[in-house]
């Protein structure tokens, strides 16, 4: 069992699961299996409002420079082993995720600052990325969290211009609406 199977489910997910409550539910679901339900539960118990905020904040203040800059994406970037710190990065090119190259996401103009989220940087330093069944468990349904906090945050935005979110060397990035 690969995580990175897992991962790559994430973009079909996003876009053809009817709610992002349905792709919560599903990654609830494998944590549980994985992990448990005590461990699926502490994490969907962390209110992630304010996170939301701060991200829908830090997106309108990325949106508005990205239209100055003549963006052609804007890639949401958030760290697992540093506190979950984040970035908007405004990219000057953008390839579809069907070309499987997202080098793109490399080349940027600007930087936004985003939010952080201690709280889930602490259950993940807990057990790591993928060293156990458990660890995948709950880091599958972190980023599922932190997916779905960034794409409710952006259906009630203009999009533009392709709005995507990975964290730190993530590969394939997830895109949040296609181009």
């Amino acid at each position: 069992m690969s995580i990175f199977k897992y991962l790559h489910e994430f973009q079909e997910d996003i876009l053809f699961l009817d709610a992002i409550q349905q792709v919560e539910c599903k990654y609830y679901d494998l944590c549980v299996d994985f992990a448990s339900k005590e461990d699926a539960e502490r994490i969907k118990a962390m209110n992630l409002e304010t996170y939301k905020g701060e991200l829908e904040t830090s997106l309108l203040q990325a949106m508005k420079l990205s239209k100055k800059k003549q963006a052609r994406a804007i890639y949401y970037e958030y760290d697992l082993d540093n506190n979950w710190d984040s970035h908007f990065f405004l990219c000057s090119d953008y390839r579809p995720l069907a070309e499987q190259d997202d080098d793109w996401a490399c080349d940027w103009e600007d930087v936004v600052k985003g939010p952080y989220l201690p709280e889930f940087a602490r259950i993940y330093s807990e057990n790591g990325f993928d060293s156990s069944r458990k660890a995948i468990g709950i880091t599958l349904y972190l980023i599922a969290r932190t997916v779905c906090a960034f794409a409710s945050v952006c259906y009630g935005t203009d999009r533009s211009v392709p709005l995507c979110i990975g964290f730190h060397d993530q590969d394939p990035i997830v895109r949040i609406n296609t181009d």
